[in-house]
């Protein structure tokens, strides 16, 4: 079974070298969003109740932010692979990285977490998903069309043909 061409790593990398920029986008996240928390609330303890919706939405914005400014730097410098870096990676860690090392910081809060995914409120984790998405993916793509814009179309057109897999080129960029 081989994998799809979308989840393909770019060309000239090892498996390392991916795997750590995996890794290094966790960093990133948890990194920016302990920060955040600390920075704007002065105490990381606010975080610790699943009830504080407030506080972990603004740790989950710089985290948002910082990871997929994160995986956008690793696109152009050819880590990770183009629909991975846009989405595969970063939702997954911006949503959910918070909430293991939340734990390990301060317990699990079960019952809060059954409050605020069961029942009419389960909007909300669906709303601050789309929140997170929004605001990354925005990141995501200024920092790519800034790149794109200063490098120009010919220097663009050689990275697309020295980072991509050449399916996923033949299949998803060449247009002639």
């Amino acid at each position: 079974m081989q994998r799809p061409l979308g989840l393909a790593p770019f060309d000239n990398q090892t498996r390392l070298e991916h795997a750590l920029t995996v890794c290094g986008g966790v960093a990133v996240c948890l990194l920016a969003y302990f920060a955040t928390v600390w920075v704007v609330y002065g105490d990381l303890s606010v975080v610790a109740l699943e009830e504080a919706v407030t506080p972990q939405r603004v740790g989950g914005v710089a985290a948002a932010v910082a990871v997929w400014a994160y995986f956008g730097v690793a696109f152009i410098k050819g880590y990770g692979g183009p629909v991975l870096n846009t989405i595969v990676y970063p939702l997954p860690i911006a949503v959910l990285g918070p909430f293991p090392a939340r734990w390990l910081l301060f317990g699990p809060d079960l019952s809060g977490l059954q409050s605020r995914f069961v029942g009419l409120f389960i909007f909300e984790p669906v709303l601050t998903t789309g929140l997170l998405a929004f605001v990354g993916l925005s990141v995501f793509s200024t920092i790519l069309m800034v790149w794109a814009a200063v490098i120009g179309d010919d220097a663009r057109e050689q990275w697309e043909r020295e980072q991509l897999t050449a399916e996923f080129y033949e299949e998803f960029v060449d247009v002639e």
